[in-house]
């Protein structure tokens, strides 16, 4: 396992280009949000979404959370980490680089002592690499050693594109409807064993879960990954 940081000269720029498009898109969104939003505004919480969901969320927080909780968000130690960390950057966020198979100790020590700071955090259980809608044991790792709760974010688009990426990735069109669900908080014991973070780690996916599986169905009984 590599501890090592990927970034290029042209990372941070095009990280600030990304952020340009992202915002002049999200301007045109019409948003609407459910459930309880004082989980995001309140307190401390581990925010967890679906890697293909990642293109709005960063706005919403600036603009609709408006700052008022300090975020962190964990992205890949890869160069399309870094410029997801400029973004996240240029939005009010801090960024924690790691992942499974490049900086994992190391990042999730990051999140742990970003915690310990009293900030919340913002994680995509299935990423960076997948497989799609499959939650890695990451995020209830760190809710179970930091005792912070896991709030599960649903994003929802009327009108998108979709990359030719491993997860299908969601780009929304201007101009069309963008819904986030706030939902219910899941609270994570302290020293779970093996199969316990395995079974947690299901009730995480079945709170993200919505229609999109379908176009994924040899997922539907797909073995749990292991962190």
């Amino acid at each position: 396992m590599s501890n090592e940081l990927r970034q290029e000269w042209w990372s941070r720029p095009l990280g600030h280009l990304m952020w340009l498009i992202i915002t002049l898109v999200c301007c045109t969104l019409r948003k609407r949000v459910k459930g309880d939003t004082s989980l995001l505004r309140e307190g401390q919480t581990i925010v967890a979404l679906w890697h293909n969901r990642i293109f709005v969320p960063c706005y919403f927080y600036r603009y609709i959370i408006r700052g008022k909780v300090r975020m962190s968000m964990l992205t890949s130690a890869s160069k399309d980490g870094a410029m997801l960390a400029t973004v996240a950057e240029d939005y009010g966020m801090s960024a924690v680089r790691g992942s499974s198979d490049r900086r994992g100790f190391v990042g999730f020590r990051d999140m742990v002592h970003e915690l310990e700071q009293g900030m919340s955090m913002c994680i995509t259980p299935d990423g960076p690499k997948g497989p799609a809608y499959c939650c890695r044991d990451g995020a209830i790792k760190l809710a179970s050693v930091s005792g912070v709760p896991i709030t599960p974010l649903k994003i929802r688009y009327t009108a998108c594109i979709r990359a030719r990426s491993w997860d299908q990735f969601f780009i929304p069109l201007p101009f069309s409807k963008v819904e986030l669900e706030v939902c219910e908080t899941i609270h994570v014991p302290a020293g779970l064993k093996e199969e316990e973070l395995a079974e947690h780690s299901r009730e995480l996916e079945e709170a993200l879960r919505d229609e999109d599986v379908s176009r994924f169905p040899h997922l539907k009984h797909q073995p749990h990954p292991p962190a």
